[in-house]
């Protein structure tokens, strides 16, 4: 019996069926930029329970401390990915940077000023020292946010550049500045020591791009299939989070080195409420930041919302109902 021939089309269809479905072997990483509560968790269970890997990945994660440096080493090559808030990535792509938000997390500022118990209102942190991250973070933006709001110019502080919010809580808690921005888990802690909220950055209901995903143009082009698997991968490691909180709490203990039962509850029932399911960017918040920023940066003026996002991954998502199957919606 002749064995059976396969024709040329044939061939050529199977060959693009498995280029869609063949998982991908080549080794990458992906870094977070942040060892609080609420910034890096997804990052963390993505990796710790499996889920870059079910999704055909080999993506390792790896800490660089901001996302202005972590958007530095993916423009340099040594990252495929990395977390970021939005002004670090306007930034970039208005010097030169060719990168793109491809996924949110959360689409608001979660921050708290937080100070030392003498400070009796947000007036009184006028001609204080302040705990700050290096500019073009998220925490930055709030710092500088929350003090135009209740009128105090910038200048009028002493900022110390400290880094990361657990720092940052520790110079304000040792007493070697007088208040500092935090995310919700901080806070807590902060609250425990003796300090006090002197401004809900959350009550002001600002849309802002805080945590997400990029990626350079370069690598969507040359893989846009890598690129798809994470988008997919960081929405199954939201709805991962929302829908196993002793496991989340775990993971977050891991990294955290082992904070309090009670500060990561907290932490959990306030990522829960701002994780956004389809991971979609806000482009209503990247646009009030670059107005913000052509304040200041004739750049920026001239840049479009388009300039720093590539919503086409997260379009295919929406339109696949991957999201609504895995909440039980269809």
């Amino acid at each position: 019996m002749k064995p059976r021939l396969f024709s040329i089309s044939f061939l050529v269809w199977l060959t693009a069926i498995l280029a869609v479905t063949k998982p991908v072997h080549a080794k990458s990483y992906i870094a977070y930029i942040s060892d609080s509560t609420s910034s890096s968790v997804i990052y963390w269970l993505a990796k710790e329970v499996g889920i870059f890997k079910k999704h055909g990945l080999d993506l390792d994660t790896i800490f660089i401390n901001g996302s202005v440096r972590g958007i530095q080493s993916l423009i340099a090559g040594d990252l495929g990915y990395s977390g970021a808030v939005g002004t670090a990535v306007i930034n970039a792509n208005l010097a030169g940077g060719d990168i793109a938000i491809i996924q949110s997390q959360m689409n608001t500022l979660p921050y708290f000023i937080i100070g030392n118990a003498n400070i009796k209102s947000p007036e009184g942190l006028k001609g204080r020292s302040a705990a700050v991250h290096i500019p073009g973070t998220s925490a930055d933006f709030a710092m500088r946010l929350a003090l135009m709001k209740v009128g105090i110019p910038y200048k009028n502080i002493k900022a110390v550049t400290v880094g990361g919010a657990p720092a940052r809580l520790a110079a304000v808690t040792q007493g070697q500045t007088d208040f500092t921005v935090v995310t919700d888990g901080e806070k807590i802690q902060g609250e425990k020591m003796g300090l006090k909220v002197i401004i809900d950055m959350a009550k002001l209901n600002v849309p802002f791009q805080f945590n997400c995903s990029v990626t350079t143009r370069k690598r969507i082009r040359e893989n846009p299939d890598e690129v798809r698997r994470v988008v997919w991968s960081m929405a199954e490691s939201i709805h991962y989070y929302k829908t196993h909180k002793e496991e989340s709490i775990k993971v977050a203990q891991k990294y955290t080195r082992g904070l309090g039962r009670d500060i990561l509850e907290g932490a959990y029932a306030a990522n829960t409420s701002l994780l956004v399911e389809d991971t979609y960017p806000t482009l209503e918040g990247l646009k009030t930041t670059l107005e913000v920023q052509a304040l200041t940066d004739a750049r920026a003026a001239k840049a479009k919302v388009d300039d720093f996002v590539e919503l086409r991954f997260v379009d295919e998502m929406r339109k696949s109902g991957f999201v609504d199957k895995l909440y039980g919606r269809r």
